[in-house]
């Protein structure tokens, strides 16, 4: 078991019991999708647990791994990314979800420097889903 895999999981239980106590508050008709994402987040999240655990218990050993996790952290992405997701809530309260969406999408593509041609495919798939 390693720690910083620990620490992801226990972050991810938090941040579903946060949502469910966001989402119960909704009306009845507006938590169905909310409740099946957090559902199945919980889930997978429990799943990687008991994947952990079962490993734990054959080898008996927790792995500090925190040094080399972050020997390869990149400031420039994570915070770029971050103050990109923070637009993303500012565009989504003035101009609704699906602008927000795409335009952080598009941001996001852009700054990864992904090829013209899948980001081009990506907004169309993306816009026949909605």
């Amino acid at each position: 078991m390693k720690k910083s895999e620990l620490s992801v999981v226990v972050f991810m239980f938090l941040f579903c019991a946060f949502f469910f106590s966001q989402t119960i508050q909704l009306p009845p008709l507006a938590q169905h999708y909310p409740l099946f994402v957090i559902g199945l987040l919980f889930f997978l999240t429990l799943l990687k647990f008991i994947n952990m655990c079962l490993a734990y218990m054959k080898n008996k050993k927790v792995i500090n791994d925190y040094t080399t996790v972050w020997t390869s952290f990149l400031p420039k992405q994570f915070f770029t990314v971050f103050l990109g997701f923070l637009g993303f809530f500012g565009v989504m309260y003035f101009l609704g979800f699906y602008i927000a969406a795409l335009a952080f999408l598009l941001f996001a593509l852009r700054f990864f420097k992904i090829p013209n041609k899948y980001i081009a495919l990506t907004l169309v798939v993306m816009l026949v889903i909605v």
